[in-house]
């Protein structure tokens, strides 16, 4: 160790371990809530996905231009530090991804850091787990029995569904597990630095390829978000 790096931490005290009081609060789509803000970006005047959030910017839309707007994201801002960030959702295609970035408060870093060179900016990949898309799961006849296994007749769709797209009323809904292991939800947990606000984006890595229904679809569905906050730290 050289006597410049022992000099930066001459007389530091020692430390007491801190007992953390906490408190946790949930968000849900569509986060229509006072101290969030979700920034959209639309592809042509059209958002093809639902609740999604599309992490590519828009390209050749003379009303939306992309320049230095930054991708889509859920900012959440809270009146106590945020230590921790639990993203729920699913992917179009898995595998999927969650980003953060936050923002801590004056008081965390040390005097000789430089923001810059450390950011609190956070990525969990390889996440499984997906909401099936409309290709997959809508079947407009139903499976002939005892072809390759055992088969059951398609779900019935949901009133609601009718009700938005009553032009489904003849078909079913394809979604036995064993022909959709994959679906379901995934899961990320940040741990991250007392944060005034955090920032989450995310999306598929999975590419399209070219006989794929919904090549661009690399979405991720944001169906929840919890942060915990430290009450006992200004």
């Amino acid at each position: 160790m050289t006597e410049e790096y022992v000099k930066g931490y001459e007389g530091e005290p020692r430390r007491k371990k801190v007992k953390l009081v906490t408190e946790e609060y949930e968000y849900e789509l569509p986060f229509n809530y006072e101290n969030v803000t979700v920034n959209r970006r639309i592809y042509h005047g059209n958002e093809f996905h639902g609740m999604e959030i599309n992490p590519i910017n828009s390209v050749n839309d003379p009303e939306h231009p992309v320049g230095n707007l930054p991708s889509d994201s859920i900012e959440i801002q809270e009146e106590h530090p945020i230590i921790r960030v639990v993203v729920i959702g699913s992917a179009c295609t898995p595998p999927g991804y969650i980003q953060i970035e936050c923002e801590p408060i004056e008081s965390w870093r040390r005097k000789a850091e430089i923001d810059a060179v450390m950011p609190v900016r956070m990525r969990i990949n390889g996440l499984w787990g997906m909401h099936l898309r409309f290709d997959q799961w809508y079947a407009g006849a139903q499976p002939v029995e005892g072809v390759f296994c055992d088969t059951k007749p398609y779900e019935k769709l949901s009133e609601g569904i009718l009700e938005l797209y009553p032009w489904m009323a003849n078909g079913g809904l394809k979604s036995h597990y064993r022909e959709f292991p994959l679906a379901g939800m995934s899961c990320a947990i940040f741990e991250v630095p007392p944060s005034r606000n955090v920032i989450v984006m995310g999306g598929g890595e999975t590419p399209g390829w070219r006989s794929d229904s919904f090549p661009d679809d690399a979405h991720y569905s944001f169906r929840m978000i919890r942060t915990t906050v430290q009450l006992n730290r200004g």
